[in-house]
């Protein structure tokens, strides 16, 4: 979980972006994106869903056109990424054609936009025929399958789109892979891609296995399949009776079909399954009618459907239409809304988050939502359980929850759905309000609403005020210093980092890296631990030695210093540079703090309130004393800056005007920002070149006045080596 001033999906949703100050709005959207990525690294490294498929989408959509509707905001290059860094513990695959993700729509509005974008940017007519192909999107695991002449050669996940995990061996595991293509006319190369999936069927006949044997449950059939396929025991996958849906290819020796619809006829005929929904559209209606089908259906089939992907079929259009970013021009996914249920709220527990957040959380009778059984609903805050949203206003008509109460929730996939509404008609009489605790459960310190200085109201969460006093945020904060996306020392999962701390082996992050010599001395005694032996012992050692080397944006985000999300520790480090720089600002700020604040608020992308977060962090004598203590045992190396390779036109403002014959003017625009120049709509000063196609119009004169350098369509292809 990260450290940011918003902490939970809706936070996002609610806040009012165009009200925000320049320095707000630029910590708003680090701190969503940094809630994404965090997001991200749960689902495609851990197979957990911390947030909903429709709030994640929603918030996804959100940064998209935030960063779109902003572009005096600079970006990190987010949204070019693509799904999970692979796992050091398989090989490498290169992927030479990119897997890349799609671009979501939620309503039936944005069918018609996706059509016309497709038509305006091939200059279709109105009476040119466009086929589109329908296809169910399984909530599976994306992987792709090499062959070489007729043979499957390797098996990888998608991973980060540019790069997989070689897992060949398992994937030769799954039934309805075929380890040869019998057909003489196979391209000596052709990689072929789809979806791998666990029946709903399975997955229920799992878990009541794992029942039977006393073993912890697994959470939904999705998530059951990643964990399996990349499961370094090929017997475990072998075992768990995983499957394949083909509807894709990347790298192709000989190009053999005209489109789409023949290509995924091809795979049939060579022994792929092919979804059998996958439909042929030639209008609007089409797609609407394939949705709602299997919409309708999608509970009765034996697998997860979370939506329909509509293609391009021609793949001469596919070619032409490109890619935007991180996803195809010529596909989009059509999501389902979310699955419902009722239930019964058995009681109401309050947890203590890393950062002293008080969050409650809803005890459910269990129900079965799309074939995963749910027991806990979150229910945000104390605003929440009263009726009242982030500003104040009322939700849910204003209806309060109570325990005995029967709720709606919702879920898409998530391990804590939330709570949408209360029936009324079925509340016990005698029920009685929940009275949200002012004191933290765990320490008794007050809990308090901080008052947000910036908007000058207060806060929805109330938080402990017990800091390092408190137990629950010393152990969230130890967990947290080693989860992947900070320090990444593996073997402290599950329990075991409580259990040392509640053994009193690890009270401090500097403790971790002393846990082999005290053992060595017999200061403490690891295998009297339930659950240790030798072997385990051993490989968390080796995993705390790999990690005594560390950049310094990890070793600042690994502190776990509230508001300090992983772009904004990036932010911080390339202000210092380095570890002896951040030691002479705790000196600095002991002598003068508002000149240690004034030389980072230099910094355009950081925020005051960041700043505050991370100075007083550094103010703050106990938590000196644990970076010292720290600092005995790692090496944090200083930030190194890398200078990109410059393109032709990288740095220069173009404009386009006219019309082209060897493209169409989106994909001479959509080059040159490949190359790292900046597109503008309109003539002025400020630009370099002005690129002329047929019937420039007035773009030219405006040129010519100013002294812009003008090139036609010849030049440009020079010039960008086309």
């Amino acid at each position: 979980m990260k450290m940011n001033k918003y902490t939970k999906s809706s936070d996002f949703l609610k806040k009012e972006f165009d009200n925000l100050s320049r320095t707000e709005k630029v910590d708003f959207l680090r701190d969503l994106e940094s809630f994404l990525k965090n997001q991200d690294s749960a689902y495609y490294q851990s197979n957990i869903s911390n947030v909903s498929d429709a709030e994640y989408d929603k918030l996804k959509l959100l940064y998209d056109k935030l960063i779109t509707n902003n572009p005096q905001i600079k970006g990190s290059g987010y949204l070019d990424s693509v799904g999970y860094k692979p796992s050091e513990k398989f090989e490498k695959v290169n992927h030479k054609v990119p897997m890349l993700s799609l671009s979501n729509i939620f309503e039936s509005d944005g069918v018609i936009d996706f059509i016309e974008r497709v038509r305006r940017y091939l200059s279709l007519g109105s009476n040119d025929n466009l086929e589109i192909v329908s296809e169910p999107k399984i909530d599976g695991l994306s992987a792709t399958l090499i062959y070489i002449n007729g043979n499957l050669h390797v098996g990888a996940t998608r991973g980060d789109g540019s790069q997989g995990e070689n897992v060949t061996q398992n994937i030769k595991t799954i039934s309805n892979i075929p380890h040869k293509i019998e057909d003489p006319n196979v391209p000596e190369i052709i990689e072929i891609r789809g979806e791998i999936y666990m029946k709903k069927s399975d997955f229920f006949e799992l878990n009541e296995r794992m029942q039977k044997e006393g073993k912890q449950t697994y959470v939904n059939p999705r998530n059951t399949a990643s964990g399996s396929l990349r499961h370094l025991d090929v017997n475990v996958t072998k075992s768990r009776k995983l499957y394949f849906f083909a509807y894709a290819w990347g790298e192709i020796s000989t190009n053999i079909a005209g489109s789409h619809f023949e290509m995924i006829g091809l795979f049939k005929k060579w022994g792929f399954d092919v979804n059998p929904y996958t439909n042929l559209n030639n209008s609007y209606e089409d797609l609407i009618r394939s949705y709602d089908d299997l919409n309708d259906i999608r509970s009765s089939l034996d697998y997860d459907l979370d939506g329909v992907v509509y293609k391009v079929n021609s793949l001469a259009y596919q070619d032409r239409l490109g890619f935007i970013s991180r996803s195809p021009r010529w596909a989009i996914a059509h999501k389902f809304p979310s699955e419902k249920a009722t239930t019964k709220i058995l009681d109401i527990e309050i947890q203590v988050g890393r950062t002293g957040s008080l969050t409650p959380v809803a005890k459910l009778e269990p129900v079965n939502i799309g074939g995963v059984v749910v027991r806990n609903a979150t229910l945000h805050n104390e605003d929440f359980i009263k009726g009242l949203n982030s500003e104040g206003e009322s939700i849910r008509d204003g209806a309060d929850i109570r325990i005995g109460d029967q709720v709606q929730i919702i879920r898409s996939g998530d391990v804590i759905p939330k709570v949408v509404d209360v029936n009324m008609k079925d509340r016990n009489k005698d029920s009685e309000e929940f009275i949200f605790p002012e004191n933290c459960p765990i320490c008794g310190s007050s809990a308090e609403r901080e008052l947000n200085e910036s908007t000058g109201k207060v806060s929805s969460v109330r938080r402990c005020t017990g800091g390092l006093y408190c137990n629950s945020q010393i152990l969230g904060s130890l967990e947290f210093f080693v989860s992947r996306d900070a320090m990444n020392i593996e073997g402290f999962g599950g329990k075991s980092m409580e259990l040392f701390y509640d053994m009193g082996l690890v009270n401090e992050p500097g403790d971790i890296y002393t846990l082999q010599d005290r053992q060595a001395q017999d200061q403490v005694d690891i295998l009297s631990l339930e659950g240790w032996g030798e072997l385990s012992m051993n490989n968390l050692f080796q995993s705390i030695n790999e990690r005594r080397s560390v950049s310094l944006d990890k070793f600042i985000y690994s502190l776990g210093i509230r508001h300090i999300g992983v772009n904004n520790a990036k932010l911080v480090s390339q202000q210092l540079t380095s570890i002896e720089n951040l030691l002479s600002t705790i000196e600095k700020i002991h002598h003068d703090r508002d000149d240690a604040l004034q030389a980072f608020i230099q910094n355009d992308g950081l925020g005051k309130v960041v700043i505050s977060s991370f100075l007083s962090f550094l103010q703050n004598e106990r938590n000196v004393s644990i970076l010292r203590n720290l600092l005995k045992s790692i090496r944090v190396t200083d930030v190194i800056n890398v200078i990109s390779e410059d393109t032709a036109i990288s740095g220069l403002s173009l404009v386009f005007t006219g019309k082209f014959s060897s493209m169409s003017r989106s994909e001479a625009k959509d080059q040159a920002e490949r190359m790292g120049a900046k597109v503008l709509s309109s003539v002025s000063a400020r630009t370099d070149i002005l690129v002329i196609g047929e019937d420039p119009g007035s773009k030219i004169k405006k040129a010519e006045e100013l002294g812009i350098r003008i090139i036609d369509e010849k030049e440009w292809l020079s010039l960008v080596d086309f």
